[in-house]
């Protein structure tokens, strides 16, 4: 059987999943191929369910070379639709960037509380209500308010577990 195309609106569905970047947590480069989790001359499956976006060398690592396992692949794919539909952008930089760098605390702008709500909320990141610089605002009702410009977080052993979890393709659920 002749292996069919993948579909262009799957293909596009597969690349936003993983916001145009490598799905391992690890690697995130931009460059990205469409692999499939279980090959194709297996199950004839082009399904979004059964893609994953991958860089050629860690498509290369799985496919080939065999370095990733197939459990691993599919984990990183469950991991993707959980932190799509839980965390912002922001919130899945972060991860990233602290899954690297190991930090456990790091300060962000002003609306930083938004940014990062649910991973407060869930108990990874804890504000520590530092005092920065802060704006004094009138309202037209003539209420002063005052709205901190930078806020610091740190971030807690649950934190560290779920980050460790993630950068891993350890299940995050």
């Amino acid at each position: 059987m002749q292996r069919i195309a993948i579909p262009s609106k799957i293909k596009r569905a597969v690349l936003v999943e993983a916001g145009h970047r490598c799905a391992i947590p690890t690697c995130r480069s931009t460059t990205t191929e469409i692999a499939h989790i279980v090959p194709w001359a297996k199950t004839k499956d082009n399904s979004f369910d059964n893609l994953i976006a991958l860089c050629p060398n860690c498509h290369t690592r799985y496919d080939q070379k065999k370095e990733i396992d197939q459990t691993s692949v599919q984990m990183y794919k469950q991991n993707l639709g959980i932190l799509n539909n839980r965390y912002g952008e922001v919130e899945r930089r972060l991860f990233e960037a602290l899954a690297k760098s190991e930090d456990r605390v790091f300060v962000l702008g002003a609306a930083g509380d938004l940014m990062v709500a649910n991973a407060v909320r869930d108990g990874f990141f804890l504000d520590k209500q530092i005092d920065g610089m802060s704006y004094l605002a009138d309202s037209p009702s003539g209420i002063r308010k005052m709205f901190p410009l930078t806020f610091t977080y740190w971030v807690t052993d649950k934190g560290v577990e779920f980050i460790k979890r993630y950068a891993s393709g350890f299940d995050i659920s």
